[in-house]
């Protein structure tokens, strides 16, 4: 395969690298980058986040021809520019950037390799700044191509692409291999009806693959090829998949760090991981996963952070995290030990243990509940659930290990690259505030609220990874709580009656909220209006 530039720079003019609402050529990528390229001047760092695949390649091209290094934040709200070092720094986003109408252009020598910066949020949150290069990727992706290139299609997406796996997979290993890439990632399943079939890479995560829409048929549109990397797709994820599509998804192993390191189809159990063929894998001293990789530019073994064993035919297995041990009441407590025990209940899918330092270090869990647990959920409430669980680990775990506090959640919180961070996990066992709202008007039980939606909301948070939005249950649970404070009422009941979800509301979003309580009925009735006067939701509870 030809690098990434040369294959922008010499395609036919005509050739459609990312279909979408209107077809994109290889010569429209050249005509807007040629107009990127004196935008390029200058010293300061240039940042880039797109939503389109198109104008991020020409980005990318005109940046070889600028001879520009390229920052890529995960997004672009203004207090994570201001932590990562872009807030008064040159900022080229879909806003900024305009995909050129012309057919075709010439420019100048491309470099042959670009420094990217990206940004992950480690376990903390803190955005980690990682320095790679475009030449590492291209590397990747010709190690893809020798495993996965008889199968490979045309490409379509639900992961974005600021992070490297999306980059790779969406835009760089296409845009080489000469296979079309679409040029949005689909927000929901929906979006990809019709778009998929036995033709079509599926670029995905487990965010969304954890996600299936029971109403799609997928196995009718089933893709040829089904990526998933960011985290582990549980094995009774991975079957539910397999079954879905009729054909195992393909799990990728690394991280941003070290690239792609193996890869696993889960087709009746947990299968072991099969390193790629540039990449060497060994157990260190500890029995923690270390890598080598063509991908790291010093050459010395990565510990990924992982327990593993090795297989006699050089295929390993992970035992889960070795640095996860934490201090509970001054004793040493495992936090894999504990999330493999409640994994292990038949209420739960998967689980995440941490502690609480606002809780005098508290061990506490939250848990993705099976049908069994939402079902036990229902009839006898959280409390009451936990100290189930807690009955039910007595087997298993010491009684410092097993959780003070309980969270239960249909899915796991995750980030963009679909890994969880624990300021996430913490955000759950936080009281939700509300947001700063102004009383319009009011007349005895009927208030019209407005206020503008932070993207700090702690509803916002995991719905969804990279696209955040407010869940509708969310917008009920707000006009409840908004009744209770403004009002000095909230309904008892929770049956919800003529409730409609018309439009998404997103972070940043003005809106008004007009509450009318029926205390005689006890129901109270809400609607959310844009700025503009369009209906988001509407609907009665209690």
């Amino acid at each position: 395969m030809k690098a990434f530039t040369e294959a922008l720079l010499t395609a036919p003019a005509d050739r459609v690298l990312f279909p979408g609402e209107r077809d994109i050529t290889a010569g429209q990528i050249r005509a807007t980058a040629a107009a990127l390229v004196p935008r390029m001047a200058g010293e300061g760092p240039l940042f880039l986040h797109t939503a389109s695949a198109a104008l991020f390649a020409a980005a990318l091209l005109a940046a070889a021809v600028a001879r520009k290094a390229l920052v890529l934040p995960a997004h672009t709200q203004a207090s994570y520019l201001a932590e990562v070092g872009g807030l008064n720094a040159v900022l080229l986003d879909d806003a900024s950037m305009v995909l050129s109408t012309e057919t075709d252009a010439t420019l100048g020598e491309a470099a042959p390799d670009v420094a990217l910066t990206f940004f992950t949020s480690g376990s903390t949150g803190v955005p980690k700044r990682i320095e790679r290069r475009l030449a590492q990727l291209e590397t990747e992706a010709r190690a893809l191509e020798d495993v996965f290139g008889a199968e490979a299609g045309a490409v379509q997406a639900t992961v974005s692409h600021q992070h490297i796996y999306g980059l790779i997979y969406r835009i760089v290993w296409p845009v080489m291999a000469g296979r079309p890439s679409a040029d949005r990632a689909a927000e929901y399943w929906e979006n990809l009806e019709g778009r998929l079939g036995a033709g079509v890479t599926l670029i995905s995560s487990p965010a969304h693959l954890t996600r299936l829409p029971p109403a799609m048929d997928l196995a009718a549109q089933s893709p040829g090829l089904i990526f998933s990397s960011g985290q582990l797709l549980q094995t009774p994820a991975a079957l539910i998949c397999t079954a879905a599509f009729g054909r195992p998804v393909t799990e990728v192993l690394g991280s941003t760090e070290t690239g792609g390191v193996a890869w696993r189809r889960q087709s009746a159990g947990d299968e072991p991981w099969r390193p790629f063929s540039v990449v060497t894998v060994a157990p260190d001293a500890e029995g923690a996963l270390t890598v080598l990789t063509p991908y790291l530019d010093d050459g010395a073994p990565f510990a990924m952070g992982d327990r593993m064993e090795l297989l006699a035919d050089g295929r390993f297995r992970l035992l889960g995290r070795a640095d996860r041990m934490e201090k509970v009441d001054g004793k040493r407590v495992s936090l894999t030990r504990v999330e493999e025990a409640l994994a292990a209940l038949p209420h739960a899918v998967e689980a995440s243990a941490l502690i609480l330092p606002d809780r005098k270090g508290a061990l506490a869990a939250v848990v993705a509940l099976s049908p069994a647990g939402q079902a036990a959920l229902d009839a006898d409430g959280a409390f009451r659930l936990g100290r189930h669980l807690r009955a039910a680990l007595a087997d298993r775990l010491e009684p410092i290990e097993r959780p003070k506090h309980w969270r239960f959640v249909d899915r796991l919180p995750t980030d963009a690259q679909g890994k969880r961070r624990l300021s996430d996990l913490r955000a759950l066992f936080d009281a939700p505030r509300l947001p700063p709202y102004e009383v319009v008007s009011r007349a005895d039980d009927v208030v019209l609220l407005r206020m503008t939606l932070p993207p700090t909301l702690a509803w916002f948070q995991g719905h969804f990874p990279g696209e955040p939005i407010l869940p509708g249950i969310s917008q009920v649970h707000m006009a409840v709580l908004l009744s209770r404070e403004v009002l000095g009422w909230a309904p008892e009941g929770v049956d919800l009656n003529r409730v409609k979800f018309k439009d998404i509301i997103r972070p940043g979003e003005t809106l008004d909220l007009t509450l009318t309580a029926d205390r005689d009925k006890g129901r109270l009735s809400f609607r959310w209006l844009r700025a503009n006067g369009g209906e988001a939701s509407s609907g009665s509870v209690g």
